[in-house]
């Protein structure tokens, strides 16, 4: 089975929801739909293809998940559409699925529209936050302490990536991981060519982790000294 850079842990990807507008200048997928006979899909438009939910996924290892609308973030799915993906999770139970968004409240919304169900054991909803500090410089997407909050109000299974890493205050980045408790954070620096970001020192990174690792597990992706320490 193939692995990918993005994940290694990956097996999979189901791709119900694609498209984004919150327009990040490093964002990895944006050219990866080009070729796709969907127009939607071509220029990025947040749409949803529930087609794919007739397939059946493949199971997974303890250490393993599917990721769910990757090509995208799912906060732009219409919350009927979102149930859809809810249920087709519960339905797997043999599999586990991560779904990430930058606005993780769209989940908070979800819970309270349809309370008292539970976001089913099999699925991880997670978030990026790459900092603590603003990333309105190079972003659309909603604050990181937008992001923090919400995760810390979900009570479900919660996953967070820290990439690409941008400088940020140690103290409070432990605090937001402290408080939101994911049981895996994934941390890595920008893979992308001549895109210059605010990036941290690697020894700084490298002390981010092992605080980190003092109550969550970390896995890192690409590691490497920050652009201006070369």
């Amino acid at each position: 089975m193939t692995r990918d850079k993005m994940y290694p842990e990956r097996v999979g990807n189901i791709s119900v929801f694609r498209g984004c507008s919150y327009s990040c200048f490093y964002c990895a997928f944006r050219t990866s739909l080009r070729r796709s006979p969907c127009e939607k899909c071509r220029i990025f438009e947040p749409h949803a293809h529930l087609e794919v939910l007739d397939k059946t996924p493949p199971k997974t290892k303890p250490d393993e998940f599917i990721t769910i609308g990757l090509t995208g973030d799912i906060s732009f799915m219409d919350l009927t559409d979102f149930w859809k993906v809810i249920e087709y999770c519960r339905k797997w139970k043999d599999s586990t699925f991560l779904i990430q968004s930058k606005k993780p409240w769209y989940f908070l919304q979800f819970l309270e529209h349809i309370a008292p169900l539970r976001i089913p054991d099999n699925l991880i909803l997670g978030t990026t936050i790459e900092t603590n500090k603003p990333t309105n410089k190079y972003s659309k997407a909603p604050e990181p302490v937008l992001r923090g909050y919400a995760m810390k109000l979900l009570d479900c299974r919660k996953e967070v990536t820290i990439e690409p890493i941008t400088d940020f205050d140690m103290d409070i980045m432990v605090k937001w991981m402290k408080a939101i408790a994911p049981e895996i954070c994934y941390i890595g620096y920008n893979s992308k060519d001549k895109i210059m970001l605010p990036e941290p020192s690697l020894e700084k990174t490298q002390e981010l982790i092992e605080k980190l690792q003092e109550f969550t597990e970390v896995r890192t992706k690409l590691m490497r000294k920050a652009w201006w320490e070369k």
